[in-house]
């Protein structure tokens, strides 16, 4: 039995490689990563799985490549566009495989990442189709047939030359390539300018198109080839090639003012090698990985990439080429917006719970750890172990693989010697009475791994960063906003950790009085249950610190999960904070300063609360007082309503007093309105006498609401007039001052804030020949009277 395969025994399958890579990660360089034959121990991996992204990108592709091919062939770009570990990388290497599979006449060009310098990545990185022999051997074939294309152009348009028809046949001689341009144009003497020209009136505004058109026409001469594809290959040009015009290299290495002209340099070379293929309607491809890289690169540096970057594409578009590039969001972000409509856009999303299992399967199957008769697809894989795979790494191709590999490792154990009876690598047979047999090395195997397992294995991943790192990064952040620490905790001790330790309150603040900040620090929340107990926890805090203010700041070291971070923001208020290597203190600031704003409102909120309860109270103090007045009120207008009926003196007292409630001192149109308002309050309490005198009934609630409204109104009208009448026996006649002027307004506001919080809608609707409601002509009238009284002065 070999040593890589998988026993089943009565014991159980039993496995023994490990079948994942160590760094899954794919790059667009090492020929384990673009060759088409599996490598054993790459650490992109081997296994192949057909996603959605992968579907999509293939049928573009597919497309692409469609027939007719030429002429006129439709150029694409297309930008895989998503975080890290998505699969953009490995979809890419798919198009590589598709195409060189496939498509091998196609010249490709691969980009494995942008580098600042340029010039190296030309000359070092970049795969073209110079790389090998057949390669330049193609890319001559192609110039060559750019000579006959562009003279064809020529011979054919001489339509006043009196050897046309013979002209006409040479031209489509030369696009059917049976006749050799080099010796047509010989013949017919032509100036070799003819592809000057050409390349100066399509490329002039993209490219330095001299040089290369100077390269290009000696490319087919035999002494000068190998010196122009030494250059085309970014070295410095050779002195014949200097005297002929070429003084630079492609792409100068190094940086300073010499990046930006090298970065422009390569793009031109790769836009002028696409532009000649798609000339004659040969198909070419530029596969680009990682954009974002650019990012991180100086600003003039990074302009130049972008501009030059949208060039290239505008030329890939136009000219029938098909160029794909990955990037983050924030690397698309970083195009032009008319750039996006140039370019067709695939986003990638996690795998679903089959192609999680699929992308297992397919790792053991390529290790041929799953080759044996009657194993299961996911080999040592326990169903709780794929669920919670899939659903821990939310189905990000890398971290399943990640996970899977140390899930492994943990799961691994000695080899009892009884499961196979075979000879050992040692070459002897295990003896159980053999007293040396004990320190043979005995293979690790994997005969389960188990949810626990994985579980492990992700805890592992994610919590590589020590507590005293992370509280360390805690005290940058309170350092940075100078925080107030609560001079005491507001809890007992013992309600700071939640049963079991796992979450703590590392620091308590106090941005406000009587208000507390918690930031409580808890491991990897993975499971429901870890909610829960987080949620318990806070919400005994916040019990306990009632009737205070309180918020939490939860920073997680470790892995949360979007729909577990969504559970804690609703359960304890706030989403969690998980723990960033980068930034992390200016983000735990950041996240503070939130909460204290949400602090504060709520303490503003909890004021007005306060402010409106009180005035509550006041209000049906006051009502309760005027209840029995108001009772016995309404007795006394019902009786007075009724024929021969004597009017009560309260009755009387109650709607005596003096036309103007002595106030002479104010102007005729104030006193006016007083009069008008009062007498509007007065009918409405007969209107709703009335109506219980008519329904020989005792008063309704309704009708209670409405007096003790008109009521409390009326006395606040009355005590507004004579407030109104003070101030104006007190005030200059005729010039009040400006304190005097503000008294007044401040009494003017005293009476609209008191008639704001009181229903005075119950008070009903107009009476006839009056245009305005009782509600609307109390709730102007202080504008009225400040507008009269600040106007005119005091008589």
């Amino acid at each position: 039995m070999a040593p890589d395969t998988i026993a089943a025994l009565d014991s159980g399958d039993i496995f023994r490689e490990n079948p994942f890579p160590q760094i899954p990660v794919v790059r667009l360089g090492p020929a384990s990563d673009l060759g088409n034959p599996a490598v054993r121990g790459a650490d992109s991996g081997n296994a192949h799985i057909s996603t959605p992204l992968i579907e999509d990108l293939q049928a573009l592709v597919d497309d692409y490549f469609a027939p007719p091919a030429a002429p006129g062939r439709r150029g694409r770009a297309i930008a895989l566009v998503g975080g890290f570990g998505l699969g953009k990388s490995h979809a890419l290497r798919r198009t590589y495989q598709t195409v060189h599979g496939r498509h091998p006449e196609a010249a490709m060009w691969i980009v494995d990442e942008p580098a600042q310098d340029m010039g190296r990545l030309y000359r070092d990185r970049l795969r073209g189709p110079g790389d090998s022999a057949q390669g330049r051997q193609a890319f001559e074939e192609l110039v060559r047939d750019y000579y006959a294309y562009v003279t064809a152009g020529w011979v054919g348009a001489q339509d006043d030359d009196p050897r046309r028809d013979t002209l006409q046949e040479i031209a489509t001689g030369l696009r059917e390539r049976t006749l050799d341009p080099d010796k047509v144009v010989a013949a017919l003497r032509y100036d070799p300018e003819v592809i000057h020209a050409d390349l100066r009136g399509t490329l002039g505004e993209v490219t330095e198109h001299r040089r290369f058109a100077t390269a290009l026409a000696l490319l087919l001469e035999a002494p000068f080839r190998r010196m122009v594809w030494n250059w085309l290959g970014g070295e410095e040009p050779a002195e014949p090639l200097r005297e002929r015009g070429i003084t630079e290299a492609i792409g100068p290495s190094g940086g300073g003012s010499g990046t930006a002209a090298g970065i422009d340099r390569v793009f031109d070379a790769l836009a002028v090698q696409g532009f000649l293929h798609g000339r004659v309607g040969t198909a070419y491809v530029l596969l680009l990985d990682s954009l974002e890289k650019v990012l991180d690169w100086p600003e003039e540096s990074r302009r130049t990439f972008m501009d030059a970057f949208e060039r290239l594409v505008n030329i890939y578009t136009s000219h029938g080429g098909l160029l794909v590039f990955c990037a983050s969001p924030e690397g698309l972000r970083a195009l032009r917006p008319s750039m996006h409509e140039r370019v067709v856009q695939l986003w990638p999303t996690g795998l679903s719970d089959e192609h999680t299992r699929e992308l297992v399967a397919k790792y053991l199957a390529a290790s041929g750890e799953g080759a044996a008769a009657g194993t299961p697809a996911t080999g040592p894989f326990e169903e709780e172990a794929l669920r919670l795979l899939h659903e821990l790494t939310e189905g990000v191709p890398r971290e399943v693989l990640k996970v899977c590999r140390l899930a492994w490792q943990l799961s691994e154990e000695p080899e009892d010697p009884g499961d196979t009876g075979e000879t050992g690598e040692t070459g002897e047979t295990d003896d159980p009475e053999d007293p040396d047999d004990s320190e043979i090395p005995r293979a690790l195997v994997v005969r389960e791994v188990t949810g626990a397992t994985v579980l492990k294995a992700v805890r592992q991943l994610h919590e590589q960063v020590s507590y005293r790192q992370v509280l360390n990064d805690v005290h940058e952040a309170l350092d940075l906003g100078q925080w107030r620490i609560a001079s005491r905790d507001p809890v007992p001790a013992r309600m700071s950790r939640s049963p079991g330790g796992l979450d703590e309150v590392v620091h308590w603040l106090s941005p406000a009085p009587n208000a507390y900040l918690a930031v409580i620090h808890t491991r990897s929340v993975l499971l429901a249950g870890d909610a829960e107990r987080i949620a318990a926890h806070v919400q005994g805090l916040r019990s306990a610190v009632r009737p205070g203010r309180f918020e939490a700041l939860l920073v997680v070291n470790g892995l949360v999960s979007q729909a577990l971070q969504d559970r804690l923001g609703r359960s304890i208020g706030s989403r969690p904070l998980v723990y960033r290597q980068d930034g992390f203190a200016q983000s735990v600031h950041e996240a503070l300063l939130q909460l204290e704003r949400r602090l504060v409102e709520e303490q503003r909120e909890g004021d007005l609360a306060e402010l409106g309860e009180r005035m509550r109270r006041d209000l049906e103090q006051q009502q309760t007082a005027h209840l029995d007045e108001l009772r016995r009120a309404l007795a006394a207008l019902t009786a007075e309503a009724q024929p021969g009926a004597a009017v009560p003196p309260a009755a009387t007292a109650w709607s005596a007093g003096e036309p103007d409630g002595g106030v002479a001192e104010l102007p005729v149109p104030v006193r006016r309105r007083f009069r008008d308002a009062l007498a509007m309050l007065e009918t409405v309490t007969r209107r709703v006498a009335g109506r219980a005198v008519n329904r020989r009934a005792a008063a309704t609630p309704a009708d209670l609401s409405v007096l003790g409204c008109a009521t409390l109104v009326r006395e606040l009208t009355e005590d507004f007039r004579g407030a109104v009448a003070a101030w104006a026996r007190s005030a200059v006649p005729g010039a009040p001052t400006e304190f005097q002027l503000s008294e007044l307004r401040r009494i003017c506001r005293e009476y609209e804030c008191a008639v704001e919080v009181l229903p005075v809608h119950l008070l009903g609707g107009a009476e006839p020949r009056h245009p305005l409601t009782p509600a609307r002509t109390v709730e102007v009238l202080a504008e009225e009277v400040w507008g009269s009284l600040s106007a005119a002065g005091v008589p």
